[in-house]
């Protein structure tokens, strides 16, 4: 089994979300990216730290 992405574990976690509903967040949020947005500022309104950057891209 893959190692669970990190952004996946930390919505499970924080947001009480299940699994596939973090796996979807994290989808749309990367979709958000690749249509332009600044990874970071992504991150920022999910208040999360640009550390983050790398499990998002």
């Amino acid at each position: 089994m893959a190692k669970m992405n990190e952004l996946v574990r930390i919505f499970m976690e924080r947001d009480k979300m299940t699994k596939q509903e973090a796996v979807e967040y994290v989808k749309d949020m990367r979709k958000r990216v690749w249509e332009g947005e600044d990874p970071e500022e992504v991150l920022y309104e999910e208040g999360l730290e640009p550390d983050y950057v790398f499990d998002l891209i």
